[in-house]
């Protein structure tokens, strides 16, 4: 209820308050359509007409009556329509669940099939190629694979229709003319979502862990057939963790929806959606935005409270609050002015050590001889400790290997690509050249001759600068929250995670496409930061999870009975635990921003201030490219950056994480002594040889 509540309350605001926002335009259009005859006060009684908000009424009386207006389901009036929103978009509601929920269903089929058989056949050729197959579908965004099908069983083969939601000749009716007609014009949406929904790395590692749990063997002992244990043991178990995660991908379809519905044309809520956008019909989009949080809302719902009748184990628990008390904050405080009691903090811990190595018997000194550790030593150790050691870990693992070269070589294109190519201009070459018919254009031209190679160089940086600033906002949000959150918890932990999840729930392309109507980002930058407010959620809930775990954990705990002041434990214990996940985070953060930009410039909803890998595809779409194999070209050329780009990210996120394992950052250090080495490999419960690091670094 808080998030379908804040979604209303952002409408509302939308619409009442935002300086040149709906209530201005919508009053703009009023008086152009009257010749600016019209009187204020009429004036005001049409937009409220349209809106549900009067302009001249008080804030909080208006908010009121807004909200009621809602709850009866009376949104005003469309603008672009003419008729009554609910009108507009209820009948749409059920079109779009029936495709989000048949993408659900289908892409849930396949991760548990997909995942469970490869980790049945771990460690064989079957698991490597599959865990790389799963890893490029994961990659390819779903309005790539949407476009691809389109053009290869529609206007290709024309198997399937090419938009619409059902044959129109046909009268609609339970009858199995129309139901048939239905299916086949839903099978192309569908196949595009379910095809990229995959979870079947994540399915397969949490089948992997059961496979090795004390029960599971049990059964075998107890001679219970393969099938059974399989499906009944650790199929099940396995599904636990990602049930409510699946439920919540009902958020990113709807999502979604709005993207793909216009590529095929299909009238559900998301197509509406699109064309009020377009329309600047605000009052559509601001009943549309509340509509998907609601459905969102009760999916989520439905998953909370079936998840009780899977896991009988669901459960919530309480736990304490490590941030000191208000009152003993005031005390500390008042002690510093009056000089009383402890004074200084910061004293406790460095003057404790200091009075002790004074005191101690036989004073050792801990000081280092600088003629003992030259500084070029210290500077070249610190190099290869932060530089050398993570370039060697990197280079043997074939996954982060393969994705740092694509990553690097995108990242040459950015900043140098503008010196590389000739600027785009018309006729360059010969009119729609196919790849590799003239060397000199090696992806071919456009309709007008300009060279497509050219084109996807030059819109290299301004994506990589949408990638960049998006992650960035995103990680600085998610640790600020996350962090915060999970480490001080009590009150301030309710609040922030209360903030967080009702952005999680809010289907947040909708909300972005909202703020990108109003704002109109031109600049690279900007868009990349509006981006991030469909990508920090998720990242600050898993980062709060981690640090759950981390602060009980002896060190912390040690840290914290010391006196040690909260930024320090939390830069010093905390930060560096989370650095796998943040590195992880950071680079899904540029894939999902790079995934989403390109949709929103496809779709027109972003203006065309500077070229880029969307708006060709934009360009090339309206320029007929799926009419025929002669110009085709022409979309592959986008879409192959795109995919190499996500396909690169996807596989450096796959292997970034053995960056941080102690044991193999002493393994391929160079400054670390053989002997040391050997201690760390005991200490890690077997040695290893630089052949068995490669071998466990290569295994997956």
């Amino acid at each position: 209820m808080i998030t379908v509540w804040a979604a209303i309350t952002f409408s509302f605001v939308t619409v009442r308050m935002i300086p040149g926002g709906p209530m201005d335009y919508i009053a703009a259009q009023i008086r152009q359509r009257s010749g600016g005859s019209v009187s204020q006060q009429r004036l005001n009684q049409m937009v409220e007409l349209y809106s549900q908000v009067n302009p001249s009424e008080p804030m909080l009386e208006a908010y009121i009556n807004y909200m009621i207006s809602i709850v009866q389901l009376d949104f005003g009036r469309s603008i672009f329509y003419a008729d009554p929103v609910w009108s507009v978009l209820g009948p749409a509601i059920p079109w779009t669940m029936f495709v989000s929920l048949f993408a659900l269903i289908i892409g849930t089929l396949l991760v548990f099939l997909i995942g469970g058989f490869l980790a049945v056949h771990e460690g064989d050729t079957w698991d490597v190629l599959g865990s790389y197959f799963v890893i490029f579908s994961d990659a390819v965004p779903y309005y790539i694979v949407g476009l691809v099908l389109l053009f290869t069983l529609g206007f290709g083969t024309e198997w399937f229709p090419n938009g619409g939601r059902y044959d129109n000749a046909l009268t609609p009716g339970f009858n199995l003319e129309f139901m048939g007609s239905v299916l086949r014009h839903a099978a192309l949406p569908i196949m595009s979502f379910a095809l990229t929904s995959w979870g079947g790395l994540e399915f397969r590692a949490h089948c992997t862990r059961i496979i090795g749990e004390d029960y599971v063997d049990v059964a075998e002992l107890r001679g219970l057939s393969d099938a059974r244990i399989q499906l009944r043991y650790i199929g099940w178990n396995s599904m636990l963790p990602m049930y409510t995660g699946l439920m919540a991908g009902l958020a990113s379809l709807f999502g979604g929806s709005v993207i793909m519905e216009q590529i095929f044309r299909y009238r559900g809520m998301g197509y509406y959606f699109y064309e009020a956008t377009m329309a600047r019909d605000y009052t559509t989009i601001m009943a549309a935005v509340i509509l998907f949080t609601v459905v969102t809302v009760v999916g989520l719902l439905i998953a909370d409270f079936t998840y009780g009748f899977i896991d009988p184990r669901a459960g919530h628990s309480q736990r304490e609050s490590f941030s000191r008390s208000y009152r003993e904050r005031f005390q500390r405080f008042v002690n510093r002015v009056t000089g009383g009691g402890r004074v200084e903090e910061s004293e406790t811990i460095d003057d404790r050590i200091e009075d002790d190595r004074a005191s101690s018997d036989g004073g050792m000194s801990l000081q280092v001889d600088e003629s003992d550790f030259s500084r070029r030593e210290y500077f070249n150790e610190r190099f290869d400790q932060s530089v050398l050691t993570p370039f060697r870990i990197i280079w043997t693992s074939p996954r982060a290997r393969v994705g740092a070269i694509i990553l690097s070589i995108f990242a040459f294109l950015g900043v140098f690509g503008p010196w590389l190519v000739p600027p785009v201009e018309p006729m360059q070459g010969e009119i729609l050249l196919q790849p590799l018919e003239d060397l000199s254009h090696p992806l071919g031209t456009d309709d007008i001759g300009r060279d497509l190679l050219a084109q996807q160089v030059l819109a290299t940086r301004p994506m990589l600068i949408m990638m960049l600033s998006g992650a960035i906002t995103t990680l600085g949000l998610a640790i600020l929250l996350g962090v915060v959150a999970g480490y001080l918890g009590g009150l301030l932990d309710k609040v922030l995670m209360t903030i967080t999840d009702v952005m999680m729930n809010i289907p947040g392309l909708a909300l972005v496409i909202v703020l990108a109507v109003i704002l109109e980002p031109k600049s690279p930058v900007f868009v990349g930061v509006i981006l991030a407010i469909d990508n920090w959620p998720r990242l600050a809930r898993q980062i709060r999870s981690q640090v759950l775990t981390l602060r009980t954990e002896a060190h912390v705990e040690a840290s914290r009975v010391l006196g040690l002041p909260t930024r320090s434990i939390l830069s010093k214990n905390v930060m560096s635990r989370l650095m796998p996940m943040l590195t992880m985070g950071t680079v899904g953060a540029m894939r999902n921003i790079l995934m989403e930009s390109v949709g929103l410039y496809f779709i027109g909803v972003l203006p065309f201030t500077t070229s880029n890998w969307g708006v060709v595809l934009n360009i090339a779409r309206n320029g007929g490219a799926l009419s025929g194999l002669d110009r085709f070209h022409w979309l592959l050329a986008p879409i192959l950056f795109i995919v190499t780009m996500t396909y690169g990210l996807q596989l450096f996120a796959q292997g970034t994480d053995r960056l941080f394992n102690p044991r193999l950052r002493a393994r391929h250090a160079a400054t670390i002594s053989v002997d040391d080495e050997t201690d760390d490999d005991d200490a890690g419960g077997g040695g290893g040889s630089d052949t068995d690091g490669w071998r466990s670094s290569t295994a997956d």
